[in-house]
């Protein structure tokens, strides 16, 4: 036992093999998130079902994703990251296979659950890892920039592949994907090992404002799930063509990834908060611009704007929460959060939709946005004052 603890410590977490497989299987773990708009318009025209219903099968994915960073952030952590994620792998590739041989059976979305609980698991632990490691705002760049990167292209080619393959043809991809994405588990650490950082900007901040901040980065995230499920059903309800929506995600999957590295050029050279502030408030305005029925040029801007601004502003804002807490603890915590958000999006977003527009889905999404920047302001300023007085 003692020999195995010692061999625990000297996971290098830093190291690149290490990095590497986290970003990798990163990406494995949203495959499916990362192109949800267009899998809800691929459920509408493939599955042949309403709006509402195609939000909420990608909803019950991601309460699946949710459920599982749930159980990371309190107990999974705990366990050897490995095991972890090999058993994520395998349960997100018999959850996507078992949806492909069922895709029109009443038991779909259960499975799409089950598919989402291993997804989540994969990311829980990538992104925990990133997050901790001594240069985590690079690292959660290079993260965005390959998932974003593979967003970009799945979201400009999503109508024609499933044209081809239908439904079921794509989850026996993910399936296959994940199942080969076990070689990379060999590269994983084993646990926190040495990542135990000094950061010289924290302040430990009591319980009750620490509860705030996660708040904050729940209303945050619910905003952005709410906002991801409906974007191509807002492009093609406003009488824009199903492949030009999908070029305008496109477009805005690919200038995301100039967002991602932004956040790395600029983060020595602009205040935190300035730029969670452009970033929070700019998402709110840019969703604004998608009110009524927006032409093409106004709902690129919108869709660019906020996947530019969501991509700038994550680092910082996962950067200013891990001032908060001297442990390392609220990094687990403030992704579950993430993952709730975004899997509860949709399952609030769904209800909303009454086939007469998306108008009240969008007030709401845009309300969430305004709430999240307030809320995570009082803990900051109250970092802001022990900073001041240390």
């Amino acid at each position: 036992m003692a020999q195995e603890q010692q061999r625990r410590r000297e996971i290098n977490v830093n190291g690149w093999p290490a990095i590497v497989s986290a970003i990798a299987l990163g990406t494995i773990g949203v495959l499916s998130f990362i192109i949800q708009p267009g899998i809800v318009q691929g459920y509408v025209e493939h599955l042949h079902v309403s709006d509402a219903r195609a939000v909420d099968l990608v909803g019950l994915e991601m309460l699946g994703v949710a459920l599982a960073t749930i159980f990371m952030a309190l107990v999974g952590t705990r366990i050897d990251w490995r095991a972890i994620v090999a058993a994520g792998l395998l349960i997100a590739a018999g959850g996507d296979l078992a949806s492909a041989l069922a895709s029109h059976a009443p038991a779909f979305g259960w499975l799409r659950l089950i598919a989402g609980f291993g997804e989540g698991m994969i990311i829980s632990i990538s992104f925990t890892f990133v997050g901790i490691t001594a240069k985590a705002e690079r690292n959660v760049a290079l993260y965005l920039v390959l998932l974003l990167s593979y967003g970009a292209f799945g979201l400009w080619y999503l109508p024609v592949i499933l044209d081809r393959i239908d439904i079921g043809g794509l989850f026996i991809v993910f399936a296959a994907l994940s199942t080969l994405a076990l070689i990379a588990v060999l590269f994983v650490p084993h646990g926190y090992g040495a990542a135990e950082l000094a950061r010289p900007g924290v302040r430990q901040l009591p319980t009750a404002l620490l509860a705030v901040a996660l708040m904050a980065v729940l209303a945050y995230n619910i905003a952005q799930g709410i906002a991801w499920a409906v974007l191509f059903l807002v492009g093609t309800s406003a009488g824009i063509t199903e492949q030009v929506v999908a070029n305008a995600l496109f477009l805005s999957q690919a200038m995301a990834v100039a967002g991602a590295l932004a956040s790395v050029m600029l983060a020595d050279r602009i205040p935190r908060d300035v730029a969670i502030a452009g970033g929070i408030l700019g998402g709110a305005a840019s969703i604004a611009l998608l009110l009524g029925s927006p032409g093409v040029l106004l709902f690129t801007l919108g869709v660019c704007g906020f996947n530019i601004l969501w991509n700038f502003v994550l680092p910082f804002i996962l950067g200013r929460i891990g001032d908060f807490d001297a442990s390392g603890r609220m990094m687990s915590f403030a992704v579950a959060m993430q993952m709730i958000g975004l899997g509860g999006g949709p399952l609030i977003a769904a209800p909303l939709i009454d086939g007469k527009g998306f108008r009240t889905v969008e007030l709401v999404c845009i309300a969430l946005f305004l709430i999240s920047f307030v809320l995570l302001r009082i803990p900051t300023l109250a970092h802001r004052r022990l900073h001041a007085a240390a």
